[in-house]
């Protein structure tokens, strides 16, 4: 496997997190300006509502299709990932209508604030095409086409929360700016189907099939939604709508930092699927590569926090603490990011039903306890725990199946920046000072130590230009080149 491409395909996919989580926080920094933190603990807990409840009828098919299209797309069969995406298009928003009028009669028996539910049920209908699509432009490598979606989705979002917000419409204007950024993102995706792809009539087997082969990531995949959004609404239950919504933006920016490897390495799914051999090596290198990319980026915002926070205002910047215990997960995170995509391209379901459990099952017993003890930390602790418990968990199961995880290298890649950062953490470094020194220093230690190869270095550029244009650049990266691994 060429892995420039999955690089190239994954900088795309990383635009796109980029895309849903820098410019959402641009769009709630705009939004602070005319609403509280308040007004975005409620849009937060709106938000993480549709996220369950979606995740509740999802049945795991864009998991199951991505399997199934990467296996089609190895075959060259095109007439079959016709079949197969239509099939779970349509299903998909099925399941999601069903989901929405159950929304709206449980409102009717339980009721909650009337401004909620339309929102909530628009939404949620709305999401239905969305994991489908992007299964597919994942298995095909055409990530470019999410991250063009999402980007003017959340372009769309900012500019109409702001026009919305001018006129005076508060949590409305904010949602409804959700609304038609979610729409807009689907219409796209739909767009640029046209010519690459034969949609056909849906077939009932293949959408069961892809309920089946999807089912064992379901589970965890629900299970993973609430371990990842009930910090947020248990915050918003214990605390308080207005610490909420900082604990939400701190949550925002962490994910900027975690969207790197989760593109990267959830994108090594469906060409491993479709691989024969070379599995377990791939997955080790995309590893490895990845840590080294985002542990820096992570020690950088962990010895500044203030400074993305203190942008919304110093009632976000009370939520630093809170982002710093966030951003401790990024320097393991990738490990069983990464292992993940293997078994799950092995077919070994059930291993990847144990790991999901394992990193969300801490996450949802610890948020009741910590949360009401110590607020949003004890949100991000509990967040924080399921990847340590996921790393435990990569240590036993990666011996069933002999894949070397590559323990000392992984640590060494996430130590140096660590170690790096600590005496700027107490030293009076302006901050683009120190996070110049963390990723220069880093990058230093990586090539000295031979963690990233100069084979590597040269594998990404592939993924960004061409040989010709390389070999152009040569003259110039030789000294950078020479400075980094020596002459």
């Amino acid at each position: 496997m060429s892995l420039n491409r999955v690089i190239r395909s994954s900088l795309w996919l990383y635009i796109s997190g980029i895309a849903a989580n820098f410019l959402g926080f641009i769009y709630w920094l705009v939004a602070t300006k005319f609403v509280g933190a308040s007004v975005i603990g409620d849009a937060a807990a709106v938000i993480g509502v549709v996220s369950i409840v979606t995740s509740v009828f999802s049945l795991g098919i864009s998991s199951g299709i991505t399997r199934m299209l990467g296996q089609a797309q190895g075959k060259g069969d095109k007439a079959s990932m016709g079949v197969i995406l239509s099939s779970a298009v349509a299903l998909s928003l099925t399941l999601s209508g069903v989901a929405a009028a159950v929304v709206a009669v449980a409102s009717a028996l339980y009721p909650m604030p009337g401004f909620e539910i339309p929102f909530l049920v628009v939404l949620i209908f709305s999401y239905g095409a969305v994991p489908p699509l992007q299964a597919f432009y994942n298995s095909t490598l055409r990530t470019s086409v999410i991250a063009l979606s999402s980007v003017s989705a959340s372009v769309l979002r900012v500019v109409l929360g702001v026009l919305f917000l001018y006129a005076g419409w508060s949590f409305e204007g904010v949602m409804a700016a959700y609304v038609v950024s979610s729409v807009t993102q689907n219409l796209i995706m739909l767009a640029y189907l046209r010519g690459a792809i034969g949609i056909t009539k849906p077939s009932y087997q293949a959408a069961s099939e892809s309920v089946k082969v999807g089912l064992p990531s379901y589970l965890p995949s629900l299970v993973a939604t609430a371990g990842s959004w009930l910090g947020v609404l248990g915050v918003y239950g214990f605390a308080g709508n207005l610490e909420a919504g900082t604990y939400y933006v701190a949550q925002v920016i962490a994910y900027i930092v975690y969207s790197l490897p989760l593109s990267l390495l959830g994108l090594m799914f469906p060409v491993l699927s479709g691989m024969e051999d070379g599995r377990k090596r791939a997955t080790n290198r995309a590893t490895l590569l990845t840590t080294a990319i985002v542990a820096p980026l992570a020690a950088a915002v962990i010895v500044y926090p203030r400074i993305p926070l203190s942008l919304l205002g110093e009632a976000y910047a009370d939520s630093s603490l809170a982002l710093q215990i966030l951003l401790l997960a990024a320097f393991f995170a990738t490990i069983p990011s990464g292992f993940n995509s293997l078994i799950y391209a092995y077919g070994k379901y059930r291993s990847v039903t144990v790991l999901g459990f394992a990193y969300n099952v801490p996450r949802i017993v610890l948020y009741p306890f910590l949360v009401a003890i110590w607020g949003e930390n004890g949100a991000a602790i509990s967040y924080v725990s399921g990847f340590v418990v996921a790393t435990l968990a990569v240590s036993i199961m990666s011996r069933g199946i002999g894949y070397s995880v590559g323990w000392k290298q992984n640590a060494a890649a996430a130590a140096i920046p660590l170690i790096v950062s600590i005496p700027l953490y107490f030293l009076p470094v302006p901050w683009f000072a120190g996070a110049v020194v963390i990723l220069a220093a880093s990058a230093f230690f990586y090539a000295r130590l031979g963690l990233i190869k100069k084979s590597d270095l040269a594998e990404v550029s592939l993924a960004f230009i061409s040989k010709s244009q390389i070999q152009h650049l040569q003259p110039y990266a030789r000294y950078v080149l020479d400075v980094l691994y020596g002459k």
